[in-house]
């Protein structure tokens, strides 16, 4: 019986993870250390500052879901961060492109379930918006998130 060799090189792209984690959460320290919840600071035009408290998941989904359901938050976050962590180790090939999405996506997903586990919410902060017309407020965890799934889908679509 013959064993798969895995690339253990791909775990390497890890740190990623930790930095990604470590930005979302000095940033939303520096948010809740310098803002009340609801202040609204103009950084550009198209993006403010807009200090919130999510309860839900992504994009403010479930918000109003009670502990029980939040408890489920946590434990299916856990087992995304798993399995990107299992697939990156399993992963035969060293592949770059893979590697950095999936550390992206593990170190968002971390980032947000620190907030979930310690506080119960996630602090959102980043507010985008054309004229009156304003995305669902976000962070630096849900920015890595989005980034590295949309490299992930490109990457398996196009192959680049």
């Amino acid at each position: 019986m013959q064993h798969k060799q895995y690339n253990h090189k791909n775990l390497k792209w890890l740190w990623l993870s930790i930095l990604l984690m470590l930005l979302d959460i000095e940033t939303k320290y520096l948010i809740k250390t310098h803002f009340l919840i609801g202040e609204v600071l103009s950084v550009v035009p198209g993006i403010n500052f807009y200090y919130i408290h999510n309860s839900g998941l992504a994009f403010g989904i479930f918000s109003n879901a009670n502990v029980y359901y939040r408890l489920i938050f946590i434990w299916i976050t856990i087992l995304i961060i798993m399995a990107f962590v299992i697939t990156l180790y399993k992963m035969i090939e060293y592949s770059k492109c893979y590697s950095i999405s999936c550390s992206m996506v593990i170190g968002g997903a971390l980032g947000n379930l620190l907030d979930r586990v310690l506080y119960g919410t996630v602090v959102d902060f980043i507010d985008v918006y054309i004229k009156s017309w304003h995305w669902p407020t976000f962070n630096i965890a849900d920015m890595a998130i989005c980034i590295g799934t949309i490299i992930l889908i490109v990457k398996h679509y196009c192959d680049f």
